[in-house]
């Protein structure tokens, strides 16, 4: 499996999650390849939401940097270390975008497939000490998964 095929398959996965989540609710327009530095734009009754899916960080910048407060927008990450890592140190940067969620995915896991987390909404329920110590509860929910890991399964 290439880097590109791996992208794809978080993509897909994605599309998935998105559907199989909405199934009771039946509020999904449409789910679209979208431009401008997002990977999917899924229409909703009452919103649009834009996905990120960046199997594994290389530019946090890059990231951020698509991001606007006005948008609602899904970062979907494998469940890695680095991935993990990458997040915490940056935690501050996340926090004011109240309609930011992030997704940490391990597809191949034995255990759970995804963790969530909100930086806004966690940032104010829980307090700055504890941070780390939490989202690595989180974090162990679900196995990590290294980026050799991913193009092996392949």
């Amino acid at each position: 499996m290439d880097k590109k095929e791996v992208k794809k398959l978080l993509v897909d996965w994605t599309v998935n999650f998105i559907k199989n989540k909405d199934v009771v609710l039946d509020s999904i327009i449409k789910i679209e390849e979208s431009k401008d530095g997002f990977d999917l734009k899924v229409i909703y009754n009452d919103k649009e939401v834009f996905f990120i899916a960046e199997p594994f960080i290389k530019d946090i910048d890059n990231i951020i940097s698509r991001i606007d407060k006005d948008m609602h927008v899904n970062i979907v990450l494998f469940n890695s270390l680095d991935n993990f890592n990458i997040i915490a140190d940056n935690w501050k940067r996340f926090v004011d975008f109240d309609k930011l969620t992030i997704y940490f995915v391990n597809m191949f896991s034995n255990t759970e497939k995804k963790w969530i987390i909100r930086p806004y909404v966690h940032n104010k329920v829980s307090d700055e000490k504890s941070l780390k110590t939490g989202l690595k509860s989180m974090f162990s929910m679900v196995e990590p998964i290294t980026e050799e890991d991913v193009l092996n399964k392949g």
